[in-house]
């Protein structure tokens, strides 16, 4: 037993009753909890449990996702996303105790105790050279095991060891390398996830709701790969402590080092350049990180793009760009039952254009905010409460001018968000409930015009306010060694309420009169229950089937101006007139680790089924001009289907994955397509993807990243006339033609160095698109001819975004 691992901290049943102090508390959510979930405990033989954290002993870091398993009795868990875990046993003074977590070294350990013990494991990270990392065969697979289906997590290590563009590795991009996940545009931070719209996703930044989750118009992501543990996405069975959203949950968590020295890492990078700090304070029970980024486009790009780009002058010379963002957070420890974290993020878009050939200029700037605390109290090995708070802001803003002429758009919104959630453990439970309120204000968009010293407002747009919440419990329970059952109800409710300024139109989209709502009175008011259900049934210690249930409500929707997704796409809630979206979704699959667990595969189904599905027409801002919002809306219903592979080889010295989906997505909108069914936009048939890392020794690795997928469908013309002097074009159906299929091949070496002080530098060299392939972005038609004379051809062109790009980029770490 490696003893330098282990700190250990034993603690009596009874004294730990005895300094909880409020037992009528504790009494009353017990009750609760049983007259919800009606179970019998088992009593058979005394329990004890462990708990503790799981740690990164290079630097203090909590490790998230790491395997606890007790050997005699064949009972597991995992930590949490702070690293914690806690683990039931049988009271007998002896227990092979087995920890493993990818790249860190296995502990297998005897654990000699007959009461419950606090037990903190620092787990070293691995030293791949040319051998393979032995798994020991008796530490069961959390993959095949667990209940939780159609979750990816990846590692800060893998997410910094796939080929990057421009030196960028970030962890939204390689969640698109996932089976089910596919991206809205090439190099684009959206995401759609079985189907479903950008705006169904829930990005949760150390809890807190980031909007838009894209820096460079979504070419980068907000999130900083240096202050991050990694990035998680559950595509079904999400648990009833999330609601929202209709197709997935992705959670990212910011690192907060216990280094006992200052650590500083960074990169400079085509794209960006970055640089973080962190250090453990008050004897390790404190620890802060502080990072800042800046974009590294003008600085780099610009000088080398401006004299090889024929006439780039106008764009190049009278254009700026920048973005930058900032990390900071705190970890504390009160005490042996209290911790307290706290996280801030910054970011900010500004891109400028002056023309001054025409004596004019425009301003586009866009950026979140949020600060998130979280507070964690431990009542006894059983029980602990969790309550978070967080404020999220998204804010765009729009300004031009020429001339005389002026206008400007902006559109935000802004959430106050508390969180508050239960944790119970028994032997063959897991017992979760709480509630959860928001506040949200909405600003969908406000546009002022200034024409030659008069100043119009198109409408006079009030802030929307809403109060959106939720009531849940789940429960994760074992029936037997082979069946456990993860069961779950979540009450959510929203309601939009005033001061609310509401206009009446006639006919002709007049304003006729007006109603005004005071504050706090209710316009609209939506309730709706949302059951959860997740099974499995291990087939033996390698294998089993999975299968799941869920139904959700998403009661606010993105306005998107264009068929691609930009910054100025906003934000507006469920009204009177609007209604919730609702969805459901059923999966069934298959779960296996082969050759000694060292590879993951799965084979999963899914159907989905989603109603109340917004399109807007003509745009948002046709839609002020117009000033009817709900003029402008088209709601209709999808469905998605499909299957999903996936392989994933977690050790040696060769790791990576192979995904493969196959799917259909299809709406039915009444006002669309005159109510015929059509294909999504981004409904691909198939998507393939397969990345690579091989380690050849401490100083060199190699990766490498192939993409294929089914060309987007698009609507095309399928006749053109010439009538009374004009180009008439007649439509077939909506999106009736599908793009040349997209595919391309990434590669990168890193040549890493560490000194015997433990300082790193690490060169990166990228190639994205290898081989140059043209894949396609958009399409537009070139007319050449004389209308006149009845003589035009007409030719379909395509545009493409990217070609061959090299990267060079420096990390450094000391």
């Amino acid at each position: 037993m490696k003893n330098h691992l282990l700190n250990i901290v034993h603690r009596s049943e009874t004294s730990e009753v005895q300094t909880t102090g409020n037992v009528s508390v504790k009494r009353a959510i017990l009750f609760l909890f049983v007259l919800l979930a009606n179970y019998a405990m088992s009593s058979g033989q005394e329990q004890i449990s462990i708990s503790g954290r799981i740690i990164d002993s290079s630097n203090g870091t909590s490790l998230t996702g790491a395997s606890i398993l007790d050997v005699g009795s064949g009972k597991g868990t995992t930590s949490d996303d702070s690293g914690r875990y806690r683990l039931l046993i049988n009271g007998d003074s002896e227990h092979r105790i087995i920890i493993s977590y990818l790249g860190f070294e296995q502990i297998d350990t005897i654990i000699q105790t007959r009461q419950s013990s606090v037990i903190d494991f620092y787990l070293h990270p691995v030293s791949i050279e040319y051998e393979e990392v032995r798994v020991t065969a008796e530490a069961r697979s959390d993959y095949v095991s667990s209940v939780q289906m159609s979750e990816i997590r990846l590692k800060q290590e893998e997410i910094s060891g796939l080929p990057a563009i421009l030196g960028e590795s970030d962890p939204i991009r390689f969640l698109q390398l996932t089976p089910g996940v596919q991206s809205s545009t090439e190099g684009g931070i959206g995401f759609f996830v079985r189907g479903g719209g950008v705006d169904q996703n829930l990005v949760l930044f150390d809890n807190a709701v980031i909007y838009n989750p894209g820096h460079l118009l979504g070419f980068v992501s907000v999130f900083n790969p240096d202050i991050i543990t990694g990035v998680s996405l559950i595509k079904s069975g999400i648990p009833a402590r999330y609601g929202g959203r209709l197709s997935s949950v992705v959670r990212i968590n910011s690192e907060l080092g216990r280094s006992d020295s200052l650590r500083v890492k960074g990169q400079i990078g085509l794209i960006s350049s970055r640089i973080s700090l962190n250090r453990s304070f008050n004897r390790d029970k404190g620890s802060f990180v502080v990072s800042a980024r800046r974009a590294s486009v003008d600085l780099f790009v610009k000088p080398i793009i401006t004299p090889l780009v024929k006439n780039s002058s106008p764009y190049f010379h009278e254009s700026t760009y920048n973005f930058y963002d900032f990390n900071a957070g705190i970890s504390h420890r009160i005490g042996d039952k209290d911790y307290l974290n706290v996280s801030a993020y910054y970011g900010k878009d500004k891109y400028g254009m002056t023309r001054s050939s025409v004596r004019g200029e425009s301003k586009m700037n866009w950026g979140n905010a949020i600060v998130s605390g979280r507070w964690t109290h431990v009542f006894s090995d059983y029980l602990s409460l969790g309550t978070s708070i967080s404020y999220s802001h998204y804010d765009f803003g729009l300004t031009g001018n020429q001339s005389d002429y002026a206008f400007g758009l902006v559109s935000s919104i802004r959430d106050y968000t508390i969180k508050s959630k239960v944790n119970y453990f028994s032997e063959n439970h897991k017992l979760t409930g709480g509630l959860d309120l928001t506040r949200h204000t909405f600003v969908p968009n406000d546009i002022d015009v200034d024409a030659g010293g008069l100043a119009l407002n198109f409408l006079d747009f009030n802030e929307l306010y809403a109060y959106e919440g939720g009531v849940f419990l789940e429960d994760e329970f074992r029936l037997s060694d082979q069946f456990s059952l993860a069961a779950g109800i979540r009450y959510s409710f929203f309601s939009q309420v005033g001061p609310y300024k509401e206009y009446i139109y006639d006919e002709s989209s007049l304003i006729t009169d007006s109603i005004m709502y005071p504050r706090g009175e209710s316009l609209a008011f939506y309730h709706h229950l949302e059951p959860r259900l997740s099974a499995r049934y291990q087939v033996n210690e390698i294998s089993s089937i999975k299968a799941s249930y869920m139904h959700m409500a998403q009661y606010v929707h993105l306005a998107t101006s264009a068929t691609v997704s930009l910054p100025m796409d906003t934000w507006i809630p469920s009204t009177r007139n609007i209604k919730p979206e609702y969805g459901d979704q059923w999966t069934l699959g298959y779960f296996r680790n082969l050759f000694g667990k060292q590879y993951e595969t799965s084979l999963e189904g899914y159907y989905k089924s989603s109603r109340n599905q917004l399109e807007f027409i003509r745009g948002v801002i046709n839609n002020s001009l117009n000033m009817s919002l709900e003029d402008n809306l088209a709601v209709g219903n999808s469905r998605s289907y499909g299957a999903e592979f996936f392989l994933r080889k977690k050790t040696g010295v060769l790791t990576g994955w192979i995904g493969y989906t196959i799917s259909r997505t299809e709406k039915e909108f009444e006002r669309i397509n005159e109510g015929k069914v059509y294909p999504a936009k981004f409904d691909r048939r198939h998507d393939i993807s397969i990345a690579g890392i091989y380690k050849v020794n401490k100083l060199w690795s190699f990766s490498s990243v192939f993409i294929y997928v089914s060309g987007n469908a698009f609507t095309l013309p399928v006749g053109r006339y010439i009538i009374q002097g004009n180009l008439v074009n007649e439509y077939g159906g909506v999106n009736n033609f599908r793009m040349p299929a997209y595919h391309r091949l990434d590669l990168s070496a890193t040549r890493t160095r560490v000194t015997p002080r433990g300082n790193i530098s690490s060169w990166n060299f990228s190639i994205y698109n290898v081989y140059n392939r043209a894949n396609p972005f958009f399409i537009f038609f070139e007319t050449s001819g004389d209308l006149e004379k009845y003589s035009l051809d007409i030719q379909p062109k395509m545009v493409s975004l990217f070609p061959i790009i090299p990267s060079l980029s420096w990390r450094f770490e000391f």
